[in-house]
């Protein structure tokens, strides 16, 4: 993913709008904690660019959707992403505060930092949905499909002894 900025680079203030469309990383994986995702659709990029006290200042704004594993019942499942950000670039190091990217031509490769923000935004703990039942644990189903006739708490048999103190005081 490439973004020119020849038009606005020696013109301060000028604001030019860009759309990016890139295929290229189409079913390509990002490695995420442990987990390989796949990205799905297109990344689309889009937003604008302007020239400021010799910074170019790019709001950005991505969509595309990855595969995901879901944490709780391991079904597979799409999850759409939508980042928006800025990127600051400058043709040399400076020394404020700010976060900056140093540029060395009119045309930047953003495909780092596009597939970066796609990586930040990912949440470490996926869900198909909000209230996934997940797997049994004692027959392994996916609760979200079927249920099992399986007794909802299996008691460690480590803990057995404990469970009994509970019956006393129930009874």
């Amino acid at each position: 993913m490439e973004l020119n900025i020849a038009g606005i680079s020696k013109n301060e203030g000028f604001v030019e709008r860009f759309e990016i469309t890139d295929v290229s990383n189409q079913h390509a994986t990002i490695r995420f904690c442990g987990e390989d995702l796949e990205i799905l659709s297109p990344i689309k990029v889009t937003g604008s660019a302007v020239n400021y006290e010799g910074k170019i200042k790019a709001e950005v704004h991505i969509t595309t959707k990855v595969a995901r594993t879901c944490s709780r019942c391991l079904e597979r499942f799409e999850e759409d992403i939508r980042v928006d950000t800025v990127f600051i670039f400058v043709k040399e190091a400076r020394d404020d505060n700010e976060d900056f990217y140093v540029i060395k031509s009119d045309k930047i490769d953003i495909t780092e930092l596009v597939l970066g923000e796609i990586a930040g935004e990912i949440v470490m703990k996926p869900l198909c949905k909000s209230d996934c039942k997940g797997l049994c644990p004692v027959c392994g189903k996916n609760r979200n499909a079927d249920d099992c006739q399986c007794e909802g708490h299996a008691v460690d048999s480590r803990l057995q002894a404990l469970s009994k103190l509970l019956d006393k005081d129930n009874g």
